[in-house]
């Protein structure tokens, strides 16, 4: 028995209605792992979350402490986890956390993006990079429909 991740996400906006609707049906997951050290003790937040989805699937809310020790204790789960920002997810690799890839939606500027200095700050691609380094691809896809991109991940 253990965690299967199937899918990783960096989504400031945590569990939506593009995330809760229209992920689950490609990904076939039956709990949503956030990982957000601002919402671990708000029971109302989990709650409301909890509300997005289908009954079959279950929210939970986890430091990244509590995240890695929930998924190393072998449960026969498959999960769909999210992180608020690069900063959560990158320190999340550093305690230990893997998975092959980490998703993050198009940003509304998407055309313009032809490197990530076009995007991000230069603490946020060493972050990119610092997860890069530890074996996980990176890429842009806001919607199941949408292709991967890789690209502007590409050293």
């Amino acid at each position: 028995m253990s965690t299967k991740i199937k899918l990783a996400r960096i989504d400031k906006r945590l569990l939506h209605a593009t995330v809760a609707l229209n992920w689950n049906q490609f990904i076939d997951a039956d709990n949503v792992l956030i990982v957000d050290p601002d919402y671990v003790n708000d029971p109302f937040i989990a709650d409301v979350m909890q509300l997005c989805l289908p009954k079959t699937m279950k929210v939970k809310i986890f430091s990244i402490e509590q995240f890695l020790e929930y998924i190393n204790e072998g449960r026969n789960i498959k999960a769909m986890v999210i992180f608020p920002n690069l900063s959560v997810a990158c320190d999340a690799v550093k305690a230990g956390f893997r998975t092959k890839e980490i998703q993050m939606p198009y940003p509304a500027s998407r055309m313009m993006i032809k490197s990530l200095s076009d995007y991000f700050s230069e603490e946020d691609i060493e972050k990119i990079r610092y997860i890069q380094s530890q074996g996980i691809r990176m890429f842009f896809q806001t919607a199941p429909f949408d292709n991967k991109d890789y690209s502007i991940f590409k050293k």
